[in-house]
């Protein structure tokens, strides 16, 4: 396994330590805690793992979707939630599972009245913004999907929901196998890969994209991601030219 990928089980390791043992103490105690561990973040405390290809990816799609508004799993400590709001200049929904996490976000954005902080299962939260009518179905939406370190993978109940609810979605997700470059590490659970082959019929007919940098080019921790563009929406995305297509590539499952 690269390097990259045992320091990110290992910082997944602590941030589920620092939940499980932080619940019982009061919350301005765990706050405390959780400000303290920052150094062991390294890469992720700067906006997708310190990866500026994905950074310039996502300025590209930004200014190609022009999403109405942001979705973002798992908010941990802000770096992509704060890059998300920059770039966009739209309101940016976060959730994040973990109360702890998601009291500290809330904290750094008690200013920022575009960031919505959501203490919910990323799902949960899906659903919610869905059946409040807060983005509409017919509005641009952009999502990035992040939280799966845990044994409950959410990722194809979310595409699934994000593609049938919103026509006019782009979704990243972030720690997924890139099948035709292995310097790009990627999440394993058990014998379960986080790859087009875990994700089968929930991509729909959406468009499958994937980075044009090669991992030998990229920064920080080079974790692999891939970009599901839906129909209405694939001609512009797949002319950027940060994005690629990989020829005769097949969705099973």
């Amino acid at each position: 396994m690269a390097l990259g990928g045992i320091t990110k089980q290992a910082t997944g390791f602590l941030a589920r330590a620092y939940d499980s043992l932080s619940r019982p103490l009061h919350p301005s105690v765990a706050e405390l805690i959780g400000r303290n561990i920052r150094s062991a973040d390294g890469p992720w405390l700067e906006p997708f793992n310190g990866q500026h290809a994905r950074q310039r990816m996502f300025r590209s799609l930004v200014g190609a979707v022009r999403p109405a508004a942001l979705f973002e799993s798992g908010s941990y400590r802000g770096a992509s939630t704060r890059f998300l709001w920059h770039v966009s200049g739209k309101p940016v929904y976060t959730a994040e599972k973990n109360p702890n996490f998601a009291r500290y976000v809330a904290r750094e954005f008690r200013h920022v009245p575009e960031v919505k902080v959501l203490n919910h299962d990323s799902r949960d939260a899906l659903q919610l913004l869905h059946s409040g009518g807060h983005i509409a179905s017919s509005e641009p939406f952009l999502c990035y999907l992040d939280a799966h370190w845990n044994a409950d993978i959410p990722l194809r109940d979310e595409v699934a929901f994000v593609l049938r609810n919103w026509p006019l979605s782009v979704i990243v997700i972030d720690d997924f196998k890139v099948p035709d470059d292995d310097g790009y590490g990627f999440d394993v659970y058990g014998r379960t890969e986080l790859s087009l082959a875990y994700l089968g019929q929930a991509v729909g007919d959406s468009d499958i994209l994937w980075p044009s940098c090669p991992a030998r080019a990229e920064t920080g921790y080079r974790r692999g991601c891939v970009v599901l563009a839906s129909p209405k929406l694939a001609a512009i995305v797949g002319e950027l030219p940060e994005l690629r297509r990989i020829p005769g590539l097949t969705v099973t499952g």
